[in-house]
This record gives structure tokens, sequence and C-alpha cells, in this order.
């Protein structure tokens, strides 16, 4: 059994609490399952709801100052949610050595490591906001068409589906990605869907998790 260790936690969703109401929720149970598992005592939680290329968002530089001041580990669930800046690379230098990241395990990162993951982050980011860009001058452009579609039988109907499967596809993806991270903490799947239900994640249909629900998307 290890030693326990004084640590803060740190958790961000990149937009708001109505676009992304479970995702900090998500992260303090897979953060808080790490801790208590390689024996750090939380302190104090600092979370924020904000762009990860921001190195000057405010809950950021005060979790950095507290661990500075309080010579005290900083937890945090992925690299990409503690920043996708390079700049921060060097602005966290100083507590480099205090940083742990459940995805990664309880190891001091390497700050090779840690530049790659910030550097892919940061081009993850750069990729998003041209896609949207372009999807907002495609569908600008496309806002001319003429309404009551003679052929709706043929063309609006198939791509109605073509979106709620696209929509599907979209949302697997994201509780895949989720049981992935919760399994990393230890999770069962049995046990990953009650921690869904009691963090209010729903089907797409707005219903509660049965395990072979989870279990049909996990390995669709």
């Amino acid at each position: 059994m290890k030693p326990t260790r004084h640590a803060i936690t740190y958790i961000r969703a990149s937009t708001t609490e109505l676009l992304q109401p479970n995702s900090l929720e998500v992260q303090r149970a897979i953060v808080d399952s790490f801790a208590m598992t390689n024996g750090y005592d939380i302190q104090r939680e600092f979370f924020e709801y904000g762009s990860g290329c921001d190195d000057d968002s405010a809950q950021w530089n005060a979790a950095l100052s507290f661990a500075e001041d309080n010579n005290c580990f900083i937890l945090c669930w992925k690299v990409d949610r503690f920043s996708r800046s390079l700049a921060s690379f060097a602005k966290s230098s100083h507590v480099m050595s205090r940083l742990r990241f459940a995805s990664l395990g309880d190891i001091e990162p390497s700050p090779l490591v840690l530049s790659v993951l910030i550097a892919a982050g940061s081009n993850e980011a750069a990729n998003a906001r041209i896609r949207i860009k372009s999807t907002m001058q495609l569908l600008k452009e496309r806002d001319g068409r003429v309404w009551g579609n003679p052929s709706i039988n043929e063309t609006a109907y198939p791509a109605g589906l073509a979106v709620r499967k696209a929509n599907a596809s979209v949302f697997n993806s994201r509780i895949k990605e989720l049981i992935a991270d919760l399994k990393a903490a230890g999770y069962t799947l049995k046990q990953c869907v009650s921690k869904l239900n009691n963090l209010g994640v729903r089907t797409r249909r707005n219903k509660q998790w049965t395990y072979h629900l989870l279990y049909r998307v996990v390995n669709y």
C-alpha cells in the first residue's frame, strides 16, 4: 500500500454545462478512483469550462499556484484535459514532477511524452475549428434551396436516415470512449452501467442503461 500523498484535482470541459452535462462528473469519477487506488488524499478540486488552448484560464493557473505553494500533486484525467496549449508546457514546468494523469498511470510524466500529447491536442483543436468553419460555409452556400421538395421520398428521407446513422455513430463512439476510460480506472462493464445511470448519462432514446444495451454499444 502506497503512503498517502496530498493532491488536488483539475478537471475541465471544453464548452458549457448545458452542452456537456456529464463531462465533469465522469472525469471526477475517474480521477477519484485513481486517487483512491494510488494513495492520494485529495485536498481540493479545481474545475472549469473553457478551451484547453487557453493557458491563462483562472482555475488552471490557480491549480498550478496551489500545487507549488502547498507542495502537492495535481491529478488530472488526460493530458488534453489539462491543456492543449504548447505554451502551457513551459508555464507548468515548475510543477511537472507533481503532475499525474489517470490515463498514463501513477508515474511522473516524461517531458517528451507531455510535449507530444499536448502538441497532438493542439493540432486536434485546430482541425476541429477548420471543420466547423468549413461546415458553416457549406451550409451557408446551400441555404437557398427550394422548400417543398417533390422528390422528398427519394432524397430527404434517405438523407435523414444517413444523418441519424451518423449521429448514432458519434454517440456510440463517445460512450465507447467513456467506458474505455472507466475500465482503465478499474470499473467492470456491469459497474459502468450503474456509473452511467448514477451520473445521468442516458441512451440515445433517453432511457437508463442496462447491461445488454451497453454491451451492444461497446461491441458494435
